[in-house]
């Protein structure tokens, strides 16, 4: 192996990603040379110049790097659009990070760290977000009873969604109702 390979792998440079792809040996996984995943043993790690040797070779792609994606850059960027669409999906579920995590093919603590990296929040915090950007739209729309919206939107009571709300928003529920029918 090159020592510039070698050196591209210990420090996960992105540089190198569409140069080769290296092989764990003893895990039969492979990566991009810029994953973050633990760096393997020198004597462990074989050279491939595209996606499909390692295949061939039964290796299996990292879930981490995803290798087999031609995109590497929107990987992290394709994992949150799909937790926030999970999570926008099932607004009104609880849904723990364990699930949602589970859901994407990602730990749980690699999710949140990545999710916060990308978006400024956690997907809880992310979640909330949502739920009172949705009771918001229903508030000004409809004449239903604050109770109602947030039930609907995914609060399980009403001072849990008026202190949620307040925080976000500064004001109240009902005075941002009546705020928005006089404006």
């Amino acid at each position: 192996m090159k020592e510039e390979f070698w050196h591209a792998i210990v420090a996960c440079n992105q540089d190198y990603d569409s140069i080769f792809f290296y092989g764990v040996t003893t895990t039969k996984i492979f990566c991009r040379p810029s994953c973050r995943s633990k760096t393997p043993k020198r004597e462990n790690v074989k050279i491939f110049y595209n996606p499909k040797e390692p295949l061939a070779e039964g290796f299996r792609p990292c879930k981490r790097c995803r290798p087999d994606l031609l995109h590497h850059a929107t990987t992290k960027e394709m994992v949150v659009n799909k937790a926030k669409q999970f999570l926008s999906e099932r607004l009104t579920e609880t849904i723990p990070l364990r699930q949602l995590a589970k859901e994407l093919y990602v730990s749980p603590f690699y999710l949140q760290k990545m999710f916060k990296a990308e978006t400024g929040m956690s997907p809880h915090q992310f979640v909330l977000q949502q739920r009172v950007e949705v009771a918001k739209k229903r508030m000004v729309e409809t004449t239903l009873p604050l109770i109602h919206i947030a039930l609907e939107v995914g609060f399980r009571n009403s001072a849990h969604f008026s202190s949620v709300f307040r925080k976000m928003v500064g004001c109240t529920p009902t005075e941002y109702r009546s705020r928005a029918n006089h404006s």
